[in-house]
């Protein structure tokens, strides 16, 4: 049963560069080329599933009905802050990767001492973090996930498959080379955007994870290989809700 009143609703999706997720009772719109977040909540959600291809769809039933006019006046406001297209996808790039959840974290504080750190993995490192402080201060997050995206589709064809052994060497040599040039004040996102740099050098290319929460509002970025965190702990990534996985 159709929750809108008095006529009919222009069928619309989310626009290439947005992505959104469900918190609590609030769906999250993330803007890749303003790097901004959105918060959408009211009676109207329900009828946003039915009117927006790629709306995440709403678990809660609700009878209340919503006119046409109301819902025309919501969606027009997200068209023209450029959340909403009427044109039906093309060949635009948009992810569509997943995570499941996260269940176990690759910590090891042992590993860090006895890991080898030779001139190759230093140049590498420091490639890998520079590559990421200039992506994102010089590019907009819509084309550095692109470019990962690209590059892990890329070489990823005949790629040996996840090695957990590897994985953990390599992590413990980011962690050692880190606070040679972290400082207390980075950001999640540039810390996983280095160390997903760093791991394509060395071979293993899990995702990089995008999650955010609500009450209060908050956002979070993390990578993850199946349903292991390697630069954070499982329990802490699990209070967010992923909405962009690369």
């Amino acid at each position: 049963m159709s929750l809108v009143t008095q006529g009919q609703v222009q069928k619309l999706w989310l626009a290439p560069h947005v992505y959104a997720c469900r918190s609590e009772d609030q769906v999250i719109l993330l803007d890749l080329r303003r790097d901004k977040y959105l918060g959408v909540g009211g009676v109207h959600m329900p009828a946003l599933s039915d009117a927006v291809e790629g709306w995440p769809p709403d678990p809660v039933v609700n009878d209340v009905p919503v006119s046409s006019a109301d819902l025309s006046a919501v969606t027009k406001r997200l068209m023209l802050q450029g959340l909403l297209t009427d044109r039906p996808p093309g060949k635009e790039w948009r992810s569509s990767a997943t995570v499941p959840e996260a269940i176990s974290s690759l910590v090891d504080e042992d590993s860090a001492h006895r890991v080898r750190i030779g001139l190759r993995r230093m140049f590498w490192f420091l490639q890998s973090v520079a590559a990421a402080a200039l992506s994102l201060r010089c590019r907009s997050l819509l084309a550095v996930v692109g470019a990962v995206a690209t590059r892990r589709e890329r070489l990823t064809v005949g790629a040996e498959p996840f090695s957990l052994a590897a994985a953990r060497d390599a992590v413990a040599a980011f962690d050692r080379l880190r606070p040679l040039v972290f400082t207390s004040r980075d950001k999640c996102l540039f810390d996983s955007l280095a160390l997903v740099n760093f791991l394509a050098h060395e071979g293993i290319f899990p995702r990089w994870v995008v999650g955010v929460h609500t009450g209060p509002f908050g956002a979070h970025s993390w990578v993850q290989s199946g349903g292991l965190v390697l630069n954070d702990l499982h329990q802490r990534v699990r209070r967010f809700r992923p909405i962009l996985v690369v």
